[in-house]
This record gives structure tokens, C-alpha cells and sequence, in this order.
């Protein structure tokens, strides 16, 4: 099954060096320059072929080491994570919360073989840990539907995925903002020594299914009945690890948005700028909604679908910009 996998992944490569595919801004490839170093170690805890049907034992395909080190250009080193498998992360120098994402999960997605809005993508939540005991997970939206089941080998559009590994083709890791934890306290967000992987389980089934942060069913291929069923992990990969990639603060203008996460209405305050434009784009990089406003003013955001956003406020020559959840 995984070498019927690798040839469909292999053409749908091929096929996206032309195409417009689900990669967008926001992903970040294998060999972006910001990327300081890969995980160092992997310990997977395999999950079933099939949670349904325990009978049929664990998911197997790969070893744990394949999601270490550097994301291989050619054909993908898995390890299978299998329904609920989970894989636990560390590396070499601890992860901080530098300026934009802080690291990137990648996945052996492919890209359909004539429609390049959708792929096969399997997914998994994301967590942190600054003690290899306590985590903290990121929290991840499903805006997709969730009445029909996405059955295996069933295409999917990744925009419908928020914060959850795994969205992306090979060759594109999913990034991850460890800003977006700063109100956690079982975490240090500048001292992440552990990253763990948890496999969604797309099933509707409620019994065994998994939810988002709202409580939703994710919906994802599902069941993936063969070894290497379930999340397939192919590295993880940390950017501006090191403190010379620090960027400079920017003191001319300090801004922010309240209550973060918001439900319907946001205030931006803005240090030093009475009125200013604003403009709010979402996780594709589509802008959602704009205008002008006050430091203090209200923003009504209700109308947005839960997920993530930057605002982006633009004064004079230059522009700052702040990451957003709307639940």
C-alpha cells in the first residue's frame, strides 16, 4: 500500500511544479532558509490500523527515526502514527518564540492528480512542552463539512484545516506561532524542549471521533485501513532557533488586540497612533475585512468563521502586524 502511496505522491509532485496546489504563504517549505535545525530524537507510541477494529493491531509503517533530521527531497521516510498514535519530539537547542512561526510539522500529503485544489491530507494536533511532562496543545479549527464521512483516498481542501499538522503537500510543513501559547502558564514558550504529535481520528463517529477546539468533528480520511495508516510524520523542523535570528523590536508603535482569542468584538490599541488603517486577512492570506479606526476602537469580528487571523495595521510607510484567534 505505501509504495501505491509514493507513486500517487510522486505524480501529484509533478503534477503541482505547474500548478496553483493547497500550498500558500503560510507554508513553509523543506529547504526555507529560516530553518535552523530538524528534531534530533522520535518516539512514537503507535495507534490501531483501525480504532474501530482493534482486531486488526497497530499501524507500522517506518521507524521512529524517519521523522528526524532533514526532510528527504526525494521520495518521504515515514513513520505511521496510526488512529490516535502519538509521536513525541525533541531537539538539539530548545525552541523559543521568535518573530513569525517557530516550527514547522511536515506530512507525506499529495496533491490530486488533476485537480489542483485538493489533496489527500491526513492530520494531527500539535502540542508543546517545556518539561517533556505538561503540554499544552495549539488549538486547531475544522471549517469543513462534517455530515457526509471522508471516506480513504478522498480528496480534501487543506484552507479547511486551522492549526493542525498536516495540511500541506509533501515538501510543505504545517508552521506553528508559539505566540498564539503566550497566556499559558504550563508552558515556558521560550524554553520548548518537546514537541508531540497526537493523530486526529477523522471518523464523524462520535464514539471515537476527534473534535477541534469548538468542539466540532474533524472530518479527514477515515478509516485508513492498511500499516501505514493514520498521521504520516516526516519531520519536524525548528526556524530562528538560534538567538542571532532574534529580530529587533520595534518600538515606534506598540499595538494590540483584546480579548485574544475574541468572540465578536476586538479592541485595538495602538501606543503613539490616534487612527490608522486596518486590514485582516486570514491563514490563506485573504483579506476578510478593512478600515479605518482609532486606538481603543471596537472592531466587530463576529462574522468571521472560528480560526486563525493576522491584523495588519498600516500607518504611513509602514505596516505591524498581530496573529488572532476568533472562536
Amino acid at each position: 500500500m505505501y509504495k501505491i502511496l509514493s507513486a500517487l505522491l510522486m505524480l501529484s509532485v509533478a503534477y503541482g511544479a505547474s500548478a496553483q496546489h493547497n500550498i500558500d504563504t503560510a507554508a513553509i517549505k523543506a529547504d526555507d532558509a529560516r530553518i535552523s535545525q530538524w528534531a534530533a530524537t522520535c518516539v512514537v507510541e503507535r495507534g490501531w490500523i483501525d480504532i474501530a477494529d482493534k482486531g486488526q493491531g497497530y499501524a507500522s509503517a517506518g521507524a521512529d527515526q524517519n521523522a528526524t533530521g532533514p526532510l528527504s527531497s526525494t521520495t518521504p521516510n515515514i513513520v505511521s502514527l496510526g488512529d490516535s498514535g502519538v509521536a513525541v519530539l525533541t531537539f538539539a537547542q530548545p525552541i523559543k518564540n521568535m518573530a513569525g512561526p517557530d516550527f514547522a510539522v511536515f506530512e507525506n500529503g499529495f496533491l490530486h492528480p488533476t485537480d489542483s485544489g485538493l489533496a489527500f491530507l491526513e492530520l494531527a494536533f500539535v502540542e508543546v512542552s517545556s518539561d517533556g511532562v505538561n503540554y499544552v496543545r495549539f488549538p486547531a479549527y475544522y471549517n469543513g463539512q462534517d455530515t457526509a464521512q471522508v471516506t480513504n483516498f478522498t480528496y480534501v481542501k487543506g484552507q479547511d484545516y486551522v492549526n493542525l499538522a498536516g495540511r500541506y503537500i509533501h515538501g510543505y510543513g504545517t508552521p506553528f506561532d508559539l505566540e498564539e501559547l503566550s497566556d499559558s502558564t504550563a508552558v515556558d514558550i521560550n524554553n520548548i524542549t518537546h514537541v508531540r504529535i497526537v493523530d486526529v481520528i477523522g471518523s464523524l463517529d462520535t464514539a471515537i471521533g476527534s473534535k477541534d477546539a469548538l468542539g466540532r468533528m474533524i472530518n479527514d480520511p477515515y478509516a485508513t485501513v492498511f500499516a501505514s495508516g493514520g498521521f504520516d510524520l516526516t519531520g519536524v523542523a525548528v526556524l530562528n532557533a538560534t538567538p542571532n535570528a532574534i529580530k529587533p523590536a520595534d518600538n515606534d508603535h506598540y499595538i494590540t488586540l483584546s480579548p485574544n482569542p475574541v468572540k465578536n468584538t476586538m479592541v485595538i490599541h495602538a501606543d503613539k497612533l490616534p487612527a490608522f488603517y486596518y486590514q485582516i486577512v486570514n491563514i490563506n492570506g485573504s483579506t476578510v475585512k478593512r478600515g479605518n479606526a482609532e486606538s481603543g476602537a471596537a472592531v466587530d469580528v463576529s462574522a468571521l468563521p472560528a480560526g486563525v487571523y493576522y491584523c495588519i495595521l498600516k500607518y504611513g510607510g509602514s505596516k505591524r502586524s498581530i496573529k488572532f484567534v476568533k472562536q
